[in-house]
């Protein structure tokens, strides 16, 4: 019956290839596809963007400047808050994976932050040897692997059985992987540490950077030259912690530092930064 529903599911993926635009329709998300250069980046959808943006119409994360990089781009947009906990949305992948689909690049990206995140270091061994780039992604939220997770129970009720569960062993199949986190947030630590499996992947810690890690990126102005040195796998490390010293000086920081005081019991400094901060 497995086998049955997998190939009329497969059917319904149709033939793909690197050269044409695609769209495929599934119960709760859609793969969206468009042509471009050798490189393909696999972009996830965070969490957020289900809450805050129609389903219908919406781009794929990052989809501007992928785009404007001349890379091929193939967006994974949920319609639900799901950690892509779906029968389908695996087989969909596993059925252009089979039609040589992501072998057609010279480099494949899978990215995403958060619960894209998660599903970049989950879904990489459908490419083998790809490049994994995480914002704060969990490792996994299998309830038995993680107890201490409880930022998302929508999360930790979905079908945690199937395929693809953990993060930590999907970037075992990654040439390449980055995580991009704050480390004074006890959960996103604790995710980073479960996905380092081996020296390929590369911890790029951002104190203070808060859940996310990107929008202190843009604050800094550096986003799209941090992407353009991961999707190469070019990032000097050195260069990266040398040049995030620059988030001191940024609101967000100082936003995300009072709130890391309060959590830990440290009213007075916190509010001391956030005088700091301005009204």
């Amino acid at each position: 019956m497995r086998l049955l529903r997998f190939l009329t599911r497969r059917k319904h993926i149709g033939e793909v290839n690197a050269s044409s635009d695609f769209v495929f329709q599934l119960s709760n998300h859609r793969l969206q596809y468009k042509a471009g250069g050798r490189t393909l980046i696999v972009s996830f959808d965070n969490a957020a963007r289900p809450l805050n943006e129609k389903y219908v119409g919406r781009h794929t994360w990052g989809q501007k400047f992928y785009l404007g990089q001349g890379h091929s781009l193939l967006g994974v947009i949920a319609r639900r808050r799901d950690w892509y906990r779906r029968h389908d949305l695996i087989e969909a992948f596993e059925a252009i994976k089979n039609q040589g689909f992501f072998e057609s690049f010279s480099n494949v990206v899978f990215t995403g932050g958060s619960m894209g995140g998660y599903a970049a270091a989950a879904f990489a061994p459908f490419a083998p040897g790809c490049k994994v780039v995480a914002y704060s992604p969990q490792s996994t939220l299998k309830p038995d692997i993680t107890p201490w997770e409880n930022r998302f129970p929508e999360g930790t009720r979905q079908n945690w059985s199937l395929p693809f569960w953990d993060g930590a062993d999907g970037v075992r199949h990654a040439g390449l992987c980055y995580i991009i986190y704050d480390n004074l947030d006890t959960f996103d630590r604790r995710h980073a540490d479960r996905l380092s499996v081996g020296s390929h992947v590369v911890n790029l810690p951002i104190p203070g950077a808060g859940h996310g890690g990107a929008p202190m990126l843009n604050q800094i102005g550096i986003f799209k030259e941090v992407n353009r040195a991961m999707i190469a796998g070019e990032l000097d490390p050195k260069w990266f912690f040398k040049t995030i010293r620059a988030r001191r000086g940024t609101l967000l920081y100082r936003e995300v530092l009072a709130n890391h005081a309060l959590a830990r019991n440290h009213p007075t400094f916190a509010e001391c930064v956030r005088r700091l901060a301005g009204p």
